[in-house]
């Protein structure tokens, strides 16, 4: 076993019975300090019998229901005082006396949660918040194996009839000193799925590189490990750790020495499961060379434009959540104009990192008359305000974050698709009629989430507001798409633009 602290989440169906989990305790080969919880998760929103025309329109009915604001206010109401009445009969029942005082005596720590929710999703978000070594899952959850097993790199086993456990995938064990001082309390993610299946590239990070050593990387900075994105360079490198990294050449060359040291400084500390970790940078003669970890399976561009059907709406919208908090990291940095698909990297496993933030970092007053900026007009990325003065750069990012949220529901659009319009102007009257069965690429038909749609194409509205004034900041972004995910209602919900302009 390794040194480092374990952390076991044990989750069950609230709706079920406390489990007994004491013989678990014994069975885990638990150490003084490590950490036991056991999730208890009420699903909500599960009743799909009523129609709900009101809200999207006749596209809803027979699919799913919905329900007014009122109604699921008092529905979230109830589901609160569920959350306090079961965590009060678990906490209150024999079996968690007998299992603390188990806990006492191997001298670990226990704890009891309750949240409400889809289980599944709830479940492995609170897995990875909380860093968790090991999973077990109750013994009637079978069907949700395969999903933890796909959406969780830590061990995960079941609980059998009679308290003990049979293990479906061993728990990988990390050594505290493979990672770098002060890392291993900051980063959320499972170091597997952080490593994307590369070598680990944690040990790599360093300030500085040698023009010399990334020339040996590239192999001489080969054409074969050259890629164009947008008019950028981006080398693939191979360092002396056998670590893949990607090598991006800084078009400005402009950048003086000691703000390229302060700004350095900043990317450095930078460490988030959804943002692509910095290793450092070459600075020799007139080349900005940009050194980040590999991630192996493209950009969203390049799923968007594959058209797969194995990209999934769950795929996309854990993308999209993914993404809007390595853009809350980036913003609270003041690192802003990094948020388009090109620059939201894909894991092994669909989860999002953000990369291609470079030493700029206001790059909207970088961008000039560049061939990047037509670019980016050309599919509407930079928000309708970005060449004034005083502008809230963090909500011209949300503007550009919507963008991203329209390309993830409806799939990336040429112009034959646009009727020769451009994307926004395409989308934006289906918007205001609420054709929003138009809007849905063709590849998400079997697998889209009606509800989570609407509340999805509500939030792409609040980012998309010409107003920046009336655009939700990034972190009410982020707080509206956890509320997606849980199939909640969007709190203070105000009317869209386009309701506004319809009305």
């Amino acid at each position: 076993m390794s040194s480092s602290i374990q952390k076991v989440v044990i989750i069950q169906d609230a709706s079920r019975e406390f489990s007994t989990v004491r013989h678990v305790l014994h069975g885990l080969e638990l150490k003084c300090g490590d950490k036991v919880m056991l999730l208890g998760i009420i699903q909500a929103f599960r009743d799909e019998s009523i129609l709900r025309p009101m809200l999207c329109g006749s596209l809803l009915q027979n699919k799913t229901r919905l329900h007014s604001s009122a109604t699921i206010n008092k529905h979230k109401e109830d589901i609160g005082e569920e959350i306090q009445k079961k965590f009060d009969e678990y906490t209150s029942c024999d079996e968690h006396k007998q299992i603390l005082r188990v806990a006492e005596s191997l001298q670990i720590e226990f704890e009891i949660k309750v949240v409400a929710g889809l289980l599944k999703e709830v479940g492995v978000e609170y897995v990875k918040s909380v860093q968790a070594t090991h999973v077990i899952l109750h013994r009637k959850l079978k069907k949700e194996w395969n999903y933890f097993e796909k959406n969780l790199c830590c061990g995960i086993s079941r609980m059998k009839s009679d308290g003990s456990i049979k293990v479906i995938r061993q728990p990988q064990e990390i050594e505290a000193s493979a990672l770098p001082p002060g890392l291993v309390q900051e980063s959320t993610s499972n170091p597997e799925s952080r490593k994307c299946m590369n070598l680990n590239p944690l040990n790599g990070i360093k300030k500085r590189f040698t023009y010399a050593e990334l020339q040996l990387a590239t192999n001489g900075f080969c054409p074969e490990n050259l890629s164009y994105d947008q008019g950028r360079k981006i080398y693939l490198g191979l360092l002396n750790d056998q670590s893949k990294v990607f090598i991006w050449e800084q078009p400005s060359a402009t950048i003086k020495d000691a703000e390229i040291n302060r700004e350095v400084r900043t990317l450095q500390d930078i460490r988030h499961e959804n943002v692509t970790l910095f290793l450092g940078l070459c600075t020799e003669g007139p080349k900005r060379l940009l050194v980040y970890e590999f991630v192996c399976n493209g950009s969203l561009s390049r799923h968007l434009w594959e058209k797969s059907k194995r990209f999934t709406w769950e795929i996309r919208l854990n993308i999209a959540f993914g993404a809007a908090k390595g853009l809350q990291v980036l913003n609270r940095a003041r690192i802003y104009n990094s948020m388009r698909p090109s620059n939201i990297l894909i894991t092994h496993d669909y989860q999002p990192l953000i990369s291609y933030y470079g030493l700029a970092t206001n790059q909207y007053e970088a961008l000039g008359q560049t061939s990047e900026t037509t670019v980016l007009k050309t599919f509407e990325y930079l928000a309708p305000e970005y060449q004034e003065t005083g502008i809230d750069l963090s909500k011209a990012d949300v503007f550009s974050f919507g963008v991203v949220l329209l390309e993830l529901i409806t799939g990336r659009k040429t112009i034959e698709d646009t009727e020769g319009q451009t994307f926004l102007r395409w989308a934006r009257p289906l918007l205001r009629k609420k054709k929003y069965m138009e809007l849905i690429d063709p590849m998400l038909q079997d697998s889209v989430d009606l509800y989570q749609l609407y509340w999805m194409i509500r939030v792409a509205e609040k980012c998309l507001n010409w107003d920046p004034k009336s655009r939700y900041s990034i972190k009410k972004v982020v707080m509206a798409l956890r509320d997606v995910i849980n199939r909640c209602s969007v709190e203070d919900f105000s009317p869209t633009e386009s309701e506004l302009m319809a009305s």
